[in-house]
């Protein structure tokens, strides 16, 4: 098993519009979230890219037992919420990785793809429509001491933090804007509301995404109050059901 430094990176070789490419998918694992590692590479093998050849990288704290096409990279945990609004910076210091890379996508270690995916996801910027703010108005960062302020005149679709992507060149440039941001806003002592997930948001409104992906690609598991449009969004990748204050013990 191979070991270098970072959180979960999936890398895909492939014929994709005439020629071959390498598509990368990024995740923390790190404290308990390490359990979910394991089902949901599990779930990458048999619906992600299928046909395609797959290389995981893992960023975590934990001793995983991954197979050969499993890169693992000591990652270790920040606190919280430092473990979701500073993985931008983790990827970006491990940059290196991407080099052999043409997509890159990045994912919440507690989901699982219970539907085949592939070649429809591509684009240069990849964002994927938030379930709870379909036809509505998103939990954008709303103070103007935040980089990822978002006026009441702007925003068309919320975006999802737990899945999205791009090319290797616009998904660094990605965790480049947003790690500068998150940085000045730290050093005024601010953290936006939904951490890494508002400053992609801001980013996705001075970036629009190349390629939405429809609420299919993160819908939550089980019947939920707040999202009522399961039969129109078949899910493709479910975020699971889980108790956010005890995991981030």
């Amino acid at each position: 098993m191979r070991r270098f430094f970072l959180s979960i990176l999936i890398i895909i070789p492939g014929m994709i519009h005439g020629k071959e490419n390498h598509i990368g998918l990024c995740m923390m694992a790190t404290g308990r979230y390490d359990a979910f590692a394991k089902e949901f590479i599990a779930s990458c093998r048999k619906h992600f890219f299928k046909d395609q050849q797959v290389t995981y990288f893992v960023f975590t704290d934990s001793d995983l037992p991954f197979e050969d096409d499993v890169v693992v990279i000591p990652q270790k945990r920040l606190g919280w919420p430092d473990d979701t609004l500073k993985r931008f910076h983790t990827y970006l210091a491990n940059k290196e990785l991407f080099a052999d890379l043409d997509y890159i996508f990045a994912s919440d270690a507690d989901m699982l793809f219970v539907a085949d995916v592939g070649e429809e996801m591509l684009g240069e910027r990849i964002g994927t429509q938030h379930p709870g703010f379909i036809g509505k108005r998103g939990s954008y960062e709303k103070s103007p001491k935040s980089t990822a302020y978002v006026k009441k005149t702007e925003g068309k679709h919320y975006f999802a933090g737990g899945f999205y992507g791009g090319s290797r060149k616009e998904f660094i440039k990605l965790l480049e804007t947003t790690t500068q941001n998150i940085d000045q806003d730290l050093k005024r002592g601010y953290v936006a509301i939904w951490h890494d997930e508002s400053h992609i948001n801001r980013y996705f409104i001075d970036n629009p995404p190349t390629t939405i992906l429809s609420p299919s690609y993160c819908m939550p598991e089980g019947n939920k109050s707040w999202f009522t449009s399961q039969n129109r969004y078949p899910p493709k990748l479910i975020a699971l059901d889980k108790n956010h204050a005890e995991l981030r013990k």
